[in-house]
C-alpha cells in the first residue's frame, strides 16, 4: 500500500467555530456534521463522534471514533483503516507493534486491537484546537484522518452532554458558560411478543383478503398530502394512489409492482403494505396494521420499510450508490404495535464498503420470549 500523508488542520479555538461550515442536530440521521467530522447522540444521551479521510483519499480511508457516555471523563477511542484488498480490516495486523499513532510527527504508540489507550485519546483530544498532523503509521503504510471540524465537534457534544465549563469538558472547560453535566437515559424497553405466524403460514383466508381489497384505500386514505404530497412538497408514498403522476409513470413498466399485500400478523392483527416510492438503488414500502375487528382504522408504521420478517419491520437504504454509508431502522411487533427499537446510521460516506461504523440515533432494549414452533 502507499503511503498517504496529510495535514491536520483544526480550528485554532473554539472561538472561531462560527466559521464552520455545520449542519444537521446530533439527534438526528448523520448528526451534526463540521467538515469531515461528525456527532450522532443517541436517546440515551450517549454520543459518537467520528473523523475520516478527506474525500480525495477514499482510495484509502480510515476513521477515529470517539464514543463519549455522559458523565464520564474519557470517551472510549477506536479505529478503523480500509486495506487495499477493499475490506475494513484491524490496524493492529498480524503485528501490532508495527501500527502507531503519530500526531505532528511524534509517535504516541502501537495501536492494540483497534483501540486507542486512555493516553492516545487523551491526546487526540488534546490536538483538537490546534493545527495537527495525524496519521496512522505502520511499516510502509500510512493512513490519514482529517480533523477538520473536530474541535466544532467536540464542543457540540459538550453542549449536548452538559460538560462546558466543567472538568469535564472535552475542549470547553474555560468556557464562562458553564452548564451541569447531564445523567444517562435509560434504555426504553420493548417486549417482543411472540404472538405472530411463522413465515410459511402467512395467507388471509379468500373473504377476508377481498374485503381487506375493496376497502383499504378509503382506509388509509390515499388522497392525503401526508402520502402523495402538494405542488410544493414531495409524499412519503406517492406511488399509494394510482391518480399520481409517480404512480401513472411506474405502470408503464412496473404496474404489477404497484398493488397492495396483507399479510396476518396473527388471528387479530393484518399488516398491510404497498410500494411508496423507488429509486435507483432504493426503495420504500409503506406498512399499516389493521386492527381485524376495527379495520377502518390502519395504523401507519413507515413510507420506508424494506422487509417484514418474523415480527419486525425493517428498512435499510444506501445513501448513495457505492454502498459506502447506509442507514436503518427496525420495529419489532409487542402485541399490539410495531414499536421502533432501532434507529442508526453507518457514518458518513467515506470509502468504507457497508459504512465505517454504527451510529444510532435511538435505541433500546428488546426483551423476547422464547417462540415455540408453528
Amino acid at each position: 500500500m502507499k503511503i498517504l500523508t496529510t495535514i491536520f488542520v483544526a480550528s485554532l479555538s473554539v472561538l472561531s467555530l462560527p466559521a464552520l461550515a455545520v449542519y444537521g442536530t446530533p439527534f438526528d440521521g448523520w448528526g451534526f456534521v463540521a467538515e469531515d467530522w461528525q456527532v450522532v447522540c443517541d436517546n440515551t444521551l450517549t454520543c459518537r463522534a467520528a473523523g475520516y479521510t478527506k474525500e480525495e483519499y477514499l482510495d484509502h480511508p480510515a476513521s477515529i471514533l470517539l464514543v463519549a457516555e455522559p458523565k464520564k471523563a474519557l470517551p472510549k477511542a477506536y479505529v478503523t483503516v480500509l486495506t487495499s484488498d477493499e475490506k475494513s480490516a484491524s490496524v493492529s495486523g498480524d503485528n501490532p507493534s508495527t501500527v502507531e499513532l503519530w500526531l505532528n510527527d511524534k509517535s504516541y504508540g502501537a495501536i492494540r486491537d483497534d483501540q486507542l489507550n486512555a493516553e492516545q485519546t487523551k491526546q487526540i483530544i488534546r490536538h483538537a484546537r490546534i493545527n495537527t498532523k495525524i496519521e496512522l503509521r505502520g511499516g510502509n503504510a500510512s493512513w490519514i484522518i482529517s480533523d477538520k471540524g473536530m474541535s466544532a465537534v467536540l464542543l457540540k457534544l459538550d453542549e449536548v452532554q452538559g460538560r462546558v465549563g466543567t472538568s469535564l469538558a472535552l475542549v470547553s472547560q474555560d468556557s464562562a458558560n458553564k452548564q451541569t453535566p447531564k445523567s444517562a437515559k435509560a434504555k426504553p424497553i420493548v417486549r417482543k411478543s411472540d404472538d405472530y405466524l411463522a413465515q410459511d403460514k402467512k395467507q388471509l383466508d379468500a373473504k377476508k383478503l377481498a374485503y381487506f381489497q375493496a376497502n383499504i384505500n378509503k382506509w388509509i386514505d390515499i388522497d392525503a398530502v401526508q402520502f402523495v404530497g402538494s405542488a410544493d412538497k414531495m409524499g412519503d408514498c406517492e406511488l399509494i394512489n394510482p391518480s399520481s403522476e409517480a404512480a401513472i409513470n411506474i405502470a408503464e413498466y412496473a404496474a404489477s409492482s404497484l398493488g397492495w399485500d396483507f399479510i396476518p400478523i396473527n388471528a387479530n392483527y393484518t399488516l398491510a403494505s404497498h410500494l411508496c416510492w423507488r429509486g435507483a438503488y432504493n426503495m420504500g414500502v409503506g406498512y399499516w396494521t389493521i386492527n381485524n375487528a376495527n379495520p377502518s382504522k390502519p395504523q401507519f408504521i413507515t413510507s420506508s420499510g424494506t422487509e417484514y420478517y418474523d415480527g419486525e419491520i425493517s428498512a435499510i437504504h444506501r445513501d448513495r450508490g457505492i454502498g459506502d454509508c447506509w442507514n436503518s431502522k427496525t420495529w419489532v411487533w409487542d402485541g399490539k404495535r410495531f414499536a421502533m427499537t432501532e434507529d442508526s446510521s453507518s457514518g458518513m460516506c467515506r470509502g468504507f464498503v457497508g459504512g465505517a461504523w454504527d451510529l444510532p440515533t435511538y435505541v433500546s432494549e428488546v426483551i423476547k420470549k422464547s417462540k415455540p414452533s408453528n
